[in-house]
């Protein structure tokens, strides 16, 4: 029998057949067809790509995170679920089988995608998720979860008052950092002022200034603002310190009998200065019988000479002074019209303004330390000093005024009666007018 089926293979000239075939019972043993090349074209046809893109999620404490994971071209395989913490890998699910006991996961699968759903959002969730197609090799993406979370700033090396001093001249650094989920984009401000630079707010997480003066003082704000939340904040106040910066200026009081001047010395400094003032000349002195000093507002010094005298004309020297430094400023107090000698009064009686006595203050500025920041401020005034006599003719002036204006209004009432008349006149005569022809045409 053996010898046989070797004869009959030998005859129909076949071979064994090793690799994969199909048979069908309507062909001769001659048409067996070996098929091994085309089911590794078929295999080959199955390649997977992914729609989705590797995402970073940010859910809400407490809400519900959706991880996403489309494929095309899955064909027969699946897809997988696992999560990585450190070096290692724990799977959650494959296809629509659930693997952990955590009831907050689950799947929803279709044929070409499935989402991991991970409800009540903790921070312990937070991490990196795995989408994984169970292919040869296994290809997957890569998803991240984060808990949104408000934005928190501070300001680095911020004393416990919460004041920076600083001296004129040396260099503000202000470092601002900031967390949250996203990382907030952070910006600094000044309160109730734009910054030194002159801009209202500048995106950054810090600012310096190389050498800062008095104008850089005030209060720094930096915010945090990521769209999860409210808008952060934190504040330092800068306080600089520096000489003090004068400026002088005189004004005049004019009372029903005299007058008086005023002297001011308007002071800026850090700390406070102390302001003492003087005469220039040693040998004149402040009559201090007629003189009285006093603060009006911040920095403002004010020096008033009641009904001042020839006497009391000359410089007269402000001089401020703090830690910082000393600074003086002289107001010269003189005359530009005759003036009388001796202790008469410098503000005299004239007969007309023209006549009156003017006084005019020039003013230059003196310094005692050696870098100060001073304003200069000279300017010449007049005050124009009127008397009673000026007061009356004044006051008769007004009432010839007032007369004359009386005068012109009583015409002008009189005009207007007169043309009222006429106008009168004009209507009654076009109603007779129409009376007279109304009557011709009944007739």
């Amino acid at each position: 029998y053996m010898l046989m089926m070797l004869m009959l293979m030998i005859l129909t000239g076949t071979k064994p057949a090793t690799g994969f075939y199909t048979y069908d019972d309507n062909y001769s043993e001659e048409n067996y067809e070996y098929n091994e090349e085309v089911e590794v074209e078929e295999e080959a046809n199955f390649l997977p790509v992914f729609e989705s893109s590797p995402t970073v999620y940010r859910v809400r404490r407490g809400n519900t995170a959706r991880l996403e994971c489309a494929v095309d071209n899955l064909g027969p395989m699946i897809l997988s679920w696992r999560r990585l913490i450190n070096n290692s890998s724990a799977y959650i699910a494959t296809g629509s089988i659930v693997m952990v006991r955590d009831k907050r996961f689950s799947v929803l699968t279709s044929t070409t995608s499935s989402m991991l759903l991970i409800t009540l959002m903790t921070p312990k969730d937070t991490g990196e998720y795995v989408c994984e197609v169970s292919s040869t090799p296994p290809v997957h993406i890569k998803h991240w979860l984060k808990m949104k979370a408000p934005p928190s700033v501070a300001i680095l090396g911020k004393p416990s008052s919460g004041q920076f001093t600083i001296q004129s001249g040396e260099e503000l650094g202000l470092v601002c950092r900031g967390e949250g989920e996203p990382a907030p984009v952070l910006a600094w401000r000044r309160e109730g002022q734009p910054l030194p630079d002159g801009e209202s707010s500048v995106a950054a997480d810090q600012i310096i200034y190389s050498s800062v003066g008095r104008g850089h003082a005030g209060t720094y704000t930096c915010t945090g603002d990521n769209g999860a939340g409210r808008v952060a904040t934190d504040s330092v106040q800068v306080t600089v310190k520096y000489a003090p910066v004068i400026s002088v200026d005189h004004s005049y009081i004019h009372h029903h009998n005299n007058i008086s001047l005023e002297l001011v010395c308007s002071v800026e400094a850090f700390p406070l200065a102390s302001v003492q003032w003087s005469r220039t000349m040693e040998q004149e002195k402040i009559n201090m019988d007629r003189a009285r000093v006093g603060l009006r507002g911040q920095g403002k010094h004010v020096l008033i000479l009641d009904n001042p005298m020839k006497s009391d004309l000359g410089s007269y020297q402000c001089t401020a002074n703090n830690t910082e430094g000393r600074v003086g400023a002289t107001i010269s107090v003189s005359e530009s019209a005759q003036v009388p000698t001796g202790r008469e009064s410098v503000y005299e009686e004239a007969s007309t303004t023209t006549e009156d006595t003017i006084l005019e203050t020039g003013k230059t500025v003196d310094t005692a330390s050696d870098n100060p920041a001073v304003i200069n401020t000279a300017s010449d005034t007049s005050a124009v000093i009127n008397n009673e006599a000026g007061d009356h003719k004044l006051l008769k002036h007004i009432l010839h005024k007032m007369n004359k204006f009386e005068r012109v209004n009583s015409d002008m009432v009189k005009a207007m009666k007169e043309s009222n008349r006429y106008l009168y006149q004009i209507l009654r005569n076009q109603k007779m007018l129409l009376e007279r022809n109304s009557r011709q045409i009944l007739l």
